[in-house]
C-alpha cells in the first residue's frame, strides 16, 4: 500500500471481537423463559449485524409466531448486559494485528454502534481498555452507522486525516461510512456475513479473508 496509513479503526462484532455465542446465549435464556423454541447459535451470527431489533425479528421467524419486540428488547438487553462477557473472544489474527499496528506506531481504535456499556465490559475483558484510545460507540452518536458521524468523530480525536485512515468492517453499513468518511475500506469477509450478502458488491478497496491479511498489505 503506498499510502502512508495514520490510523487504522475497526468495528466491533464479528471484526475485532466475536460476540456472537454471548449474545445467543442472552436471547435462548429469554426464549426459554418464554417457552419459544431457542435459535441456532451459528445461524443467529448471521442476523447480529441487524442489532437487537433484527435479532428479535429472527426469533420471530423461528417460532413462526410474532413476538412482543419492544419488551423482549429490554429483557434480552438486559440478560446480555449481565453475561456480555462470557464465550466473547477477540477474532483470531487481531491481537497479531494490533501487534503489528502498535510496533508501526500507527494509531488505532473501534468505531461500532453498539452501546458503550456492553463495549466497556468486552474491552475490560481483553484487557485492552487502556490500550483502545480512539473508542467511539453508539450512544455518543446521534447518527449511527451508515453514518459517517463516529468515524469522523475517531479521526477528530486521534488528529489523523480520513485519506490516511483505514476502516475495517464486515458489514456493508460500515464499508458505506467508511467511504462516506474519505476513508480507505477494508471488508473482512471472516465476520458475520451471511449467505445473502455479497461483501464483494461493496466495493471496498480491500477484502480481507483473515485480520493478518492487513499486514501484508501495510507492508506493500
Amino acid at each position: 500500500m503506498n499510502k502512508k496509513i495514520e490510523c487504522i479503526l475497526f468495528d466491533l462484532d464479528g471484526t475485532f471481537a466475536d460476540t456472537s455465542k454471548d449474545m445467543c446465549d442472552a436471547l435462548n435464556t429469554i426464549l426459554t423463559e418464554k417457552k419459544f423454541t431457542n435459535v441456532n447459535c451459528e445461524e443467529l451470527k448471521l442476523h447480529i449485524s441487524k442489532g437487537a431489533v433484527g435479532i428479535i425479528d429472527y426469533a420471530s421467524k423461528i417460532n413462526g409466531r410474532s413476538i412482543d419486540s419492544s419488551l423482549m428488547r429490554a429483557e434480552f438487553l438486559q440478560e446480555y448486559s449481565d453475561n456480555t462477557f462470557v464465550h466473547t473472544k477477540m477474532i483470531d489474527g487481531i491481537s497479531k494485528l494490533i501487534e503489528h499496528i502498535e510496533m508501526n506506531k500507527i494509531k488505532w481504535g473501534i468505531v461500532t454502534n453498539k452501546h458503550s456499556k456492553y463495549v466497556n465490559k468486552i474491552l475490560k475483558g481483553f484487557s485492552i481498555d487502556e490500550d483502545v484510545k480512539y473508542l467511539v460507540t453508539g450512544d455518543m452518536l446521534e447518527e449511527t452507522k451508515p453514518s459517517p458521524e463516529g468515524l469522523l468523530k475517531a479521526i477528530e480525536m486521534a488528529n489523523v486525516d480520513a485519506a490516511n485512515t483505514i476502516y475495517i468492517g464486515d458489514d456493508e453499513r460500515d464499508i458505506v461510512a467508511g467511504k462516506s468518511a474519505g476513508m480507505l475500506t477494508v471488508a473482512a469477509d471472516f465476520g458475520f456475513i451471511g449467505p445473502d450478502k455479497d461483501m464483494y458488491s461493496w466495493n471496498a478497496d480491500v477484502n480481507i479473508d483473515n485480520p493478518t491479511d492487513l499486514i501484508k498489505i501495510l507492508s506493500l
